[in-house]
């Protein structure tokens, strides 16, 4: 009470000037306040987003671009109706398979360092009939490496693969790809292992080749690999582990 009477006891510009202070008081404050929080907050988001951009990245992009199983080329057989004791129809020409792998790195101002890359291939899922290692290599950001590579297969049920092409029917290889990338930001380092896995079904007809030509890609998307379209539908359980 004794402070309230104080003040009305003041004349108009004492009132003004002891204002005055109190407004400039709250002023610095509110600017120290300002000083000191606003650098905070630029740290936090700063950290934030240097967390996200090494955690979690948009590729590789994997694509293969072709699949051919030359056993299954009728094109170099004779054109003989399949039966049960046609000799011919029954040898196979080559177990080999050969397929055509592209690597894209779309990531921006990311370099990639590969391990060595387990290809793993099986027949209709029913175990593993052949099985390669593309070398560890390096990719620059925005750019595309080729591996055409060529594996030979063993314990394919070629008599009933035969059968069905010949029906007009494709048969099923699983195709499956396991790496453990690594990714450096220009001038950063790189980035602790990513164990990556991914996996799909590639149809082959009576061509040998992959169904109507399709290439299927799979790419990671912040921290999970999604089948992509690169020409034709893609199949499969395509899967990553960050």
């Amino acid at each position: 009470m004794t402070k309230m009477c104080d003040f009305y006891m003041l004349t108009s510009s004492q009132r003004i000037s002891l204002y005055s202070n109190s407004t400039m008081k709250l002023s610095e404050c509110c600017c120290l306040c300002y000083c000191i929080y606003a650098p905070i907050s630029a740290c936090i988001v700063i950290t934030i987003c240097l967390t996200v951009d090494n955690n979690y990245y948009a590729g590789p992009l994997c694509c293969i671009k072709e699949f051919y199983v030359p056993a299954l080329d009728l094109s170099s057989r004779d054109k003989i109706p399949y039966n049960n004791n046609s000799n011919k129809n029954n040898t196979v020409i080559n177990p080999s398979l050969f397929f055509d792998l592209s690597f894209h790195n779309i990531e921006f101002e990311h370099s990639i360092r590969y391990g060595d890359v387990n290809i793993t291939i099986s027949y209709d899922r029913n175990g593993t009939i052949a099985s390669y290692v593309v070398p560890s290599f390096d990719q620059e950001w925005l750019e595309t490496d080729y591996r055409r590579e060529v594996v030979e297969s063993r314990g394919v049920p070629w008599e009933n693969a035969l059968k069905a092409v010949l029906n007009g029917s494709t048969v099923v290889f699983r195709v499956d790809l396991a790496a453990r990338p690594k990714f450096k930001r220009q001038f950063g380092k790189y980035s602790k292992k990513k164990d990556v896995r991914i996996g799909a079904d590639v149809e082959v007809d009576g061509t040998g080749l992959n169904s109507e030509g399709e290439e299927r890609g799979y790419s990671a998307r912040l921290g999970c690999f999604t089948a992509l379209d690169c020409g034709a539908s893609a199949t499969g359980g395509p899967m990553i582990k960050m």
